[in-house]
């Protein structure tokens, strides 16, 4: 059976938001607000971070780094108990400047990345 979509007038489907990221860590860094799907911008500066929200199978944001020097670095942590690709519980993804990707849940506690070119 086909998927079909209904928009009305004035409406969007996707959230474009500007998150300034904090922290070095897991538990002092920005929380995504959880409103997929969307678009995050944000400029890294030193590697702060990001907290995608809890999983749920189909939630979806595209994030992109749009910091623009060497040490504009983004890290991208799961929620608690979560994880991003085939990395540990909890491990953060390391987005350098001006890179972008789409995070997809597919599971309760799993996030897939998909790189997004040109970035």
């Amino acid at each position: 059976m086909a998927q079909k979509s209904v928009k009305s007038s004035g409406t969007s489907f996707l959230h474009v938001l500007s998150v300034t990221p904090a922290g070095t860590a897991q538990s002092d860094a920005t929380v995504i607000p959880n409103s997929s799907p969307a678009v995050i911008l944000a400029a890294g500066n030193s590697w702060n971070g990001l907290v995608l929200p809890t999983a749920s199978r189909g939630k979806t944001f595209w994030i992109k780094n749009t910091g623009t020097t060497e040490l504009s670095g983004l890290r991208v942590y799961p929620a608690s108990g979560d994880s991003i690709n085939a990395l540990a519980a909890n491990a953060y993804l390391e987005m350098e400047e001006n890179t972008s990707a789409m995070f997809v849940a597919i599971s309760s506690t799993v996030w897939y990345t998909f790189p997004l070119l040109p970035s």
